[in-house]
Protein backbone atom coordinates (compact mmCIF):
# COMPACT_ATOMS: atom_id res chain seq x y z
CA UNK A 1 0.00 0.00 0.00
CA UNK A 2 1.18 3.65 -0.73
CA UNK A 3 2.92 5.06 2.26
CA UNK A 4 1.87 8.53 2.46
CA UNK A 5 3.29 9.75 5.43
CA UNK A 6 7.06 8.42 4.28
CA UNK A 7 5.99 10.27 0.64
CA UNK A 8 5.27 13.49 2.56
CA UNK A 9 8.92 13.47 4.09
CA UNK A 10 10.48 12.35 0.83
CA UNK A 11 8.58 14.96 -1.47
CA UNK A 12 9.75 17.76 1.51
CA UNK A 13 13.43 16.86 0.93
CA UNK A 14 13.52 16.99 -2.55
CA UNK A 15 12.38 20.44 -3.01
CA UNK A 16 14.20 21.59 -0.21
CA UNK A 17 17.91 20.04 -1.93
CA UNK A 18 20.08 21.65 -4.16
CA UNK A 19 19.90 20.81 -8.09
CA UNK A 20 23.63 21.85 -9.39
CA UNK A 21 23.02 22.45 -13.04
CA UNK A 22 26.23 22.10 -15.40
CA UNK A 23 26.40 23.48 -18.60
CA UNK A 24 28.16 20.76 -21.27
CA UNK A 25 28.52 21.25 -25.19
CA UNK A 26 27.17 17.22 -25.81
CA UNK A 27 24.77 15.97 -23.83
CA UNK A 28 25.94 12.76 -22.60
CA UNK A 29 25.58 9.57 -24.22
CA UNK A 30 25.06 7.42 -21.12
CA UNK A 31 23.28 8.04 -17.97
CA UNK A 32 26.60 8.23 -15.61
CA UNK A 33 26.21 12.37 -16.45
CA UNK A 34 23.10 12.18 -14.50
CA UNK A 35 22.39 11.70 -10.89
CA UNK A 36 18.89 12.19 -9.01
CA UNK A 37 20.36 15.39 -7.68
CA UNK A 38 22.13 16.75 -10.91
CA UNK A 39 21.24 18.81 -14.16
CA UNK A 40 23.04 19.63 -17.74
CA UNK A 41 21.96 22.20 -19.45
CA UNK A 42 22.70 22.03 -23.15
CA UNK A 43 22.28 22.85 -26.69
CA UNK A 44 19.50 20.75 -27.75
CA UNK A 45 17.70 20.17 -30.98
CA UNK A 46 14.55 17.84 -31.89
CA UNK A 47 12.31 16.69 -34.30
CA UNK A 48 8.86 15.16 -33.83
CA UNK A 49 6.81 13.51 -36.48
CA UNK A 50 2.70 13.35 -35.76
CA UNK A 51 0.59 11.02 -37.41
CA UNK A 52 -2.39 13.18 -38.80
CA UNK A 53 -5.96 12.19 -37.83
CA UNK A 54 -4.59 9.05 -35.52
CA UNK A 55 -7.82 8.75 -33.84
CA UNK A 56 -9.78 7.47 -36.41
CA UNK A 57 -6.45 5.78 -37.95
CA UNK A 58 -6.21 3.61 -34.47
CA UNK A 59 -9.21 2.48 -34.66
CA UNK A 60 -8.72 0.17 -37.54
CA UNK A 61 -7.37 -2.46 -35.28
CA UNK A 62 -6.08 -5.15 -38.57
CA UNK A 63 -3.04 -6.24 -39.43
CA UNK A 64 -2.75 -3.97 -42.29
CA UNK A 65 -2.88 -0.87 -39.56
CA UNK A 66 0.24 -3.01 -37.43
CA UNK A 67 2.49 -3.46 -40.91
CA UNK A 68 1.70 -0.09 -41.75
CA UNK A 69 2.61 1.46 -38.51
CA UNK A 70 6.01 -0.79 -38.11
CA UNK A 71 7.07 0.13 -41.99
CA UNK A 72 6.49 3.50 -41.02
CA UNK A 73 8.55 3.74 -37.61
CA UNK A 74 11.18 1.70 -38.28
CA UNK A 75 12.05 4.20 -41.53
CA UNK A 76 12.05 7.20 -39.85
CA UNK A 77 14.29 5.23 -36.52
CA UNK A 78 16.72 4.46 -39.63
CA UNK A 79 16.54 8.46 -41.18
CA UNK A 80 16.91 9.70 -37.44
CA UNK A 81 19.45 7.75 -36.80
CA UNK A 82 21.48 9.17 -40.04
CA UNK A 83 22.75 12.05 -38.02
CA UNK A 84 25.14 10.31 -35.07
CA UNK A 85 24.39 13.44 -32.50
CA UNK A 86 21.31 11.64 -31.58
CA UNK A 87 20.89 11.50 -27.58
CA UNK A 88 17.24 9.66 -27.66
CA UNK A 89 14.97 8.16 -30.40
CA UNK A 90 11.61 7.04 -29.49
CA UNK A 91 8.02 7.10 -30.19
CA UNK A 92 5.66 8.60 -28.24
CA UNK A 93 1.46 7.81 -28.85
CA UNK A 94 1.40 8.93 -32.66
CA UNK A 95 4.60 10.53 -32.74
CA UNK A 96 7.95 9.31 -34.04
CA UNK A 97 10.90 11.93 -32.54
CA UNK A 98 14.65 12.53 -32.10
CA UNK A 99 16.79 14.91 -29.66
CA UNK A 100 19.63 15.92 -30.88
CA UNK A 101 23.17 17.38 -29.47
CA UNK A 102 23.69 21.06 -31.78
CA UNK A 103 26.59 22.57 -30.32
CA UNK A 104 26.84 24.22 -33.49
CA UNK A 105 24.20 25.77 -35.86
CA UNK A 106 25.67 23.20 -38.73
CA UNK A 107 24.60 20.46 -36.30
CA UNK A 108 20.55 22.05 -35.78
CA UNK A 109 21.22 22.39 -39.87
CA UNK A 110 21.46 18.83 -40.10
CA UNK A 111 18.83 18.15 -37.73
CA UNK A 112 16.62 20.56 -40.85
CA UNK A 113 18.07 18.01 -43.69
CA UNK A 114 16.65 15.35 -41.31
CA UNK A 115 13.17 16.77 -41.62
CA UNK A 116 13.47 16.97 -45.58
CA UNK A 117 14.55 13.81 -45.74
CA UNK A 118 11.29 13.02 -43.76
CA UNK A 119 9.43 15.16 -45.89
CA UNK A 120 10.55 13.57 -49.29
CA UNK A 121 10.18 10.36 -47.65
CA UNK A 122 5.99 10.65 -46.94
CA UNK A 123 6.24 10.97 -51.14
CA UNK A 124 7.60 7.78 -51.60
CA UNK A 125 5.59 5.85 -48.44
CA UNK A 126 2.37 7.06 -49.54
CA UNK A 127 3.28 5.77 -53.00
CA UNK A 128 3.97 2.58 -51.89
CA UNK A 129 1.01 2.35 -49.56
CA UNK A 130 -1.15 3.32 -52.64
CA UNK A 131 0.54 0.79 -54.95
CA UNK A 132 0.14 -2.06 -52.39
CA UNK A 133 -3.59 -1.06 -51.18
CA UNK A 134 -3.34 0.77 -48.17
CA UNK A 135 -5.05 4.27 -47.32
CA UNK A 136 -2.07 6.84 -47.25
CA UNK A 137 -1.18 8.96 -44.01
CA UNK A 138 -0.40 12.30 -43.69
CA UNK A 139 2.28 14.08 -41.18
CA UNK A 140 3.32 16.97 -39.45
CA UNK A 141 6.76 17.81 -39.09
CA UNK A 142 7.82 20.06 -35.85
CA UNK A 143 11.18 21.42 -35.25
CA UNK A 144 12.28 23.19 -32.27
CA UNK A 145 15.78 24.19 -30.72
CA UNK A 146 17.01 25.72 -27.16
CA UNK A 147 20.77 27.11 -26.77
CA UNK A 148 19.94 26.11 -22.85
CA UNK A 149 17.79 23.21 -22.52
CA UNK A 150 17.91 21.85 -18.99
CA UNK A 151 17.86 18.35 -18.80
CA UNK A 152 17.42 16.22 -15.82
CA UNK A 153 17.08 12.39 -14.45
CA UNK A 154 13.54 11.50 -12.96
CA UNK A 155 12.43 8.62 -11.49
CA UNK A 156 12.66 6.60 -8.47
CA UNK A 157 16.08 5.79 -6.87
CA UNK A 158 16.08 1.35 -6.59
CA UNK A 159 13.38 0.57 -9.18
CA UNK A 160 14.82 1.32 -11.98
CA UNK A 161 12.55 2.99 -13.21
CA UNK A 162 13.94 6.41 -14.64
CA UNK A 163 13.75 8.38 -17.54
CA UNK A 164 15.41 11.94 -18.50
CA UNK A 165 12.89 14.91 -18.75
CA UNK A 166 13.86 18.07 -21.06
CA UNK A 167 13.26 21.48 -19.97
CA UNK A 168 13.04 24.36 -22.69
CA UNK A 169 11.65 25.13 -25.36
CA UNK A 170 13.24 22.40 -28.11
CA UNK A 171 10.97 19.24 -27.47
CA UNK A 172 7.98 21.13 -25.89
CA UNK A 173 7.81 23.13 -29.44
CA UNK A 174 8.74 20.44 -31.54
CA UNK A 175 6.02 18.16 -30.59
CA UNK A 176 3.52 21.19 -30.48
CA UNK A 177 4.55 22.23 -33.78
CA UNK A 178 4.41 18.69 -35.14
CA UNK A 179 0.32 18.50 -34.40
CA UNK A 180 -0.23 21.56 -35.59
CA UNK A 181 2.15 21.16 -39.02
CA UNK A 182 0.14 19.89 -42.44
CA UNK A 183 -3.04 21.18 -40.95
CA UNK A 184 -5.99 24.10 -41.03
CA UNK A 185 -3.51 25.28 -44.30
CA UNK A 186 -0.39 25.17 -41.96
CA UNK A 187 2.66 23.79 -44.24
CA UNK A 188 4.32 20.40 -43.50
CA UNK A 189 7.39 21.48 -41.68
CA UNK A 190 7.45 23.58 -38.72
CA UNK A 191 9.91 25.09 -36.58
CA UNK A 192 10.23 27.48 -33.52
CA UNK A 193 12.10 30.73 -34.29
CA UNK A 194 15.56 29.29 -32.53
CA UNK A 195 15.34 26.57 -34.57
CA UNK A 196 15.20 28.94 -37.51
CA UNK A 197 17.92 31.72 -36.39
CA UNK A 198 20.37 29.05 -36.12
CA UNK A 199 19.84 27.70 -39.95
CA UNK A 200 18.90 30.77 -41.58
CA UNK A 201 22.68 31.71 -42.41
CA UNK A 202 23.28 28.05 -44.46
CA UNK A 203 20.11 29.19 -46.33
CA UNK A 204 20.57 32.59 -47.21
CA UNK A 205 20.00 31.92 -51.02
CA UNK A 206 16.22 30.65 -50.42
CA UNK A 207 14.76 32.42 -48.06
CA UNK A 208 11.45 31.93 -50.17
CA UNK A 209 11.23 28.89 -49.03
CA UNK A 210 10.26 29.84 -45.52
CA UNK A 211 7.14 31.03 -44.37
CA UNK A 212 6.78 33.52 -41.17
CA UNK A 213 3.49 33.11 -38.62
CA UNK A 214 2.98 35.26 -36.34
CA UNK A 215 1.50 34.07 -33.00
CA UNK A 216 -1.80 32.76 -32.94
CA UNK A 217 -4.69 29.93 -31.15
CA UNK A 218 -2.37 27.50 -32.27
CA UNK A 219 0.72 28.32 -31.48
CA UNK A 220 1.39 30.56 -28.74
CA UNK A 221 4.83 31.99 -30.18
CA UNK A 222 6.08 32.84 -33.52
CA UNK A 223 7.35 30.31 -35.83
CA UNK A 224 8.18 29.51 -39.54
CA UNK A 225 7.24 26.82 -41.58
CA UNK A 226 8.00 25.30 -44.49
CA UNK A 227 7.56 22.50 -47.34
CA UNK A 228 11.17 21.66 -48.49
CA UNK A 229 12.14 18.44 -49.85
CA UNK A 230 14.99 16.34 -50.46
CA UNK A 231 16.07 17.06 -54.37
CA UNK A 232 17.74 14.47 -55.43
CA UNK A 233 15.55 11.85 -53.31
CA UNK A 234 12.17 13.24 -54.73
CA UNK A 235 13.86 13.04 -58.54
CA UNK A 236 14.83 9.20 -57.67
CA UNK A 237 10.80 8.65 -56.05
CA UNK A 238 9.30 10.77 -59.54
CA UNK A 239 11.89 8.52 -61.47
CA UNK A 240 9.59 5.74 -60.70
CA UNK A 241 12.27 4.16 -57.95
CA UNK A 242 13.50 1.89 -60.97
CA UNK A 243 16.49 0.53 -58.29
CA UNK A 244 13.76 -0.55 -55.97
CA UNK A 245 10.95 -3.36 -55.94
Amino acid sequence: MYNYKNSKSNIVNILKSKTPIERKNDIPKDQKGFTYENGIACYVSAIFVDIKDSSKLFKNKDEKLARLLRAFTSELIIIFQDFDKFNQIGIRGDCVYAIYSTPKKSDVNKVFDIATVVNTFMEMFNELLSKNKYSPIDVGIGLGCDCDELIIKAGRTGTGINDKIWIGSAVVDAANLSSIANRNGYKKIAMNECFYNSIKDFNDNKKEWFHFVNKSNDFSANFYECNVIDKKFNNWIKDGMKNGQ
